[in-house]
């Protein structure tokens, strides 16, 4: 579906069309399911975050303003928040009280990634240092920000900042390697 189409529905839908809904649905909604997937790492919860997010369209449609992005950011926009706002709830369950570097000495679980690509992505995760391997872990894998993680490991936030951006510029120079 093209731009200038989406925000044709989008228009529509401003007005109180259901049928412009249904359109940007069926033109959208895998790609937010795909989006939701990836984020949550479970069906039935993309599933849901799909369906609230097309809910939330309709509701919303009215706040859109096509000068502050297009539709497809709009409603990925929506769909990210509400996956956001999920693993915000997972976190809140009650979890270990102690925040310990050494919970990663053996490597990330790689049940996204198959085969030899996972045994690469281990060894790579591998070779950071545990703390680095920590922050990028809890960052990119549990959803926290970068603010969560100085609270949490109690350094400055510029130094979570440094040591996330060192850890992935390692991985991609390791991961680049012939």
């Amino acid at each position: 579906m093209e731009s200038s189409e989406e925000a044709a529905l989008l228009g529509r839908l401003q007005q109180g069309d259901e049928a412009a809904l249904a359109a940007l649905y069926s033109g959208m909604g895998s790609k937010v399911f795909s989006l939701a997937l990836q984020l949550l790492g479970s069906r039935e919860e993309a599933e849901e975050v799909m369906q609230d997010t097309f809910l939330k369209v309709y509701r919303q449609a009215r706040t859109y303003r096509a000068d502050l992005g297009s539709p497809r950011a709009f409603v990925y926009t929506i769909a990210r928040n509400d996956c956001m706002s999920r693993l915000r709830a997972r976190r809140a369950r009650p979890q270990k009280a102690d925040w310990d570097v050494h919970e990663l000495d053996s490597p990330l679980p790689s049940a996204s990634v198959d085969g030899h690509l996972g045994a690469v992505v281990t060894q790579a995760l591998a070779q950071l240092e545990p703390l680095d391997r920590q922050l990028l872990h809890d960052s990119f894998y549990a959803g926290y920000t970068h603010l969560e993680l100085a609270e949490r490991s109690k350094l400055p936030l510029g130094t979570v900042k440094s040591r996330v951006r060192r850890a992935l510029l390692a991985l991609e120079r390791f991961l680049e390697q012939p």
